[in-house]
């Protein structure tokens, strides 16, 4: 599979040029958002800019995914929309604010807003968070091979800014305030990507999906038990081996950590478990420092991040893992290369 194009509406930036390359430079646009913590000091987030002040839940999703989706569709398609699956990765049911209620929905809605109609029958969402976007690189894999489709655009949108999301990871602390330093600043953002099955030999495609693994962490970050790393390794060891690679092959990682101590524990954990031979360094970066915790933007915002890097040649190599978790425990992880 083969990434061909890319969409990305997030605080630094409202296309996906502008913000790869605001992330790259470290620039981060963290604001006051109108809520407070327990301590009375405003909560500080990742608010995208464009989007007009007093929104619902509702109208921030649906205007960031139509705002990336237009920002990915900016490339030429050679085929009719209508026969290109649109799939949407979202929060979880369970997280409160998430927006699960609106995902029957965001679709036909989302369509309607730019005008244009994607395929009827296999457009669809996966509510699962984090690991949404790559679990859709899944789904198009399978349409892929079954045959009959060339193309898939494959979207991820959240946002954590409204009370009760807030309120949740207050309530787990999960939030970053001044009496909490190991928490995540929430944010917000829209991804899309344009995935192909095939491309000819005068493509300008600069990133193939070359393996993709998945598993559950029963240590997830809300529960008790000791974390070992071994469902991150094991998603991990599953991506290599369907790349054909090994971990001391990758050149750089992508995740979605955020400012929690768990999420950097882990990552030394299952690196620790599948690396074979020593390498000097092998760079992590973490847009989270920059936009916040994206949730199920995640995934493919990694895939819109490696590809830019690949473009503009700043990347530290030629393959990449990316890395995606969920609350509740899902592990999701993508080996991409620069073709």
């Amino acid at each position: 599979m083969y990434v061909t194009a890319t969409g990305l509406v997030c605080s630094v930036g409202w296309n996906a040029a502008s913000a790869c390359a605001a992330m790259r430079a470290g620039i981060a646009n963290f604001v006051q958002l109108p809520y407070h913590d327990n301590e009375g000091e405003p909560i500080m987030g990742g608010l995208v800019p464009e989007l007009a002040s007093g929104l619902t839940q509702k109208g921030r999703l649906i205007d960031l995914l139509a705002m990336a989706i237009s920002d990915c569709l900016e490339a030429n398609i050679p085929e009719p929309l209508d026969k290109v699956p649109l799939l949407v990765g979202m929060a979880e049911p369970d997280r409160p604010g998430g927006g699960a209620g609106l995902a029957p929905n965001i679709i036909e809605q989302a369509q309607e807003r730019l005008g244009i109609r994607f395929h009827p029958k296999l457009s669809r969402v996966f509510p699962n968070g984090h690991t949404s976007g790559f679990e859709a690189l899944a789904y198009t894999k399978e349409l892929f091979i079954s045959g009959g489709h060339s193309f898939c655009l494959i979207c991820g949108v959240d946002s954590y800014m409204n009370a009760a999301s807030l309120l949740w990871l207050n309530q787990h602390l999960r939030l970053k305030t001044t009496e909490n330093s190991d928490g995540i600043i929430p944010g917000e953002a829209g991804a899309a990507v344009l995935v192909q099955r095939e491309v000819g030999n005068n493509s300008s495609t600069i990133l193939k999906v070359s393996g993709l693994g998945f598993a559950h962490e029963h240590a997830y970050v809300l529960s008790e038990e000791p974390l070992l790393g071994l469902g991150l390794a094991e998603a991990v060891g599953i991506a290599l081996s369907q790349a054909g690679v090994q971990m001391h092959e990758v050149d750089f990682r992508v995740s979605d950590v955020t400012g929690e101590g768990y999420g950097f524990k882990e990552q030394a954990l299952s690196l620790g478990r599948l690396m074979r031979l020593r390498r000097e360094d092998l760079p992590i970066w973490h847009y989270a420092d920059s936009i916040g915790d994206i949730g199920a933007a995640a995934g493919i915002s990694e895939l819109v991040v490696s590809m830019h890097s690949f473009a503009k040649n700043y990347a530290p190599g030629n393959r990449a893992l990316c890395y995606t978790g969920s609350v509740l425990g899902s592990r999701a992880v993508a080996v991409v290369e620069r073709e």
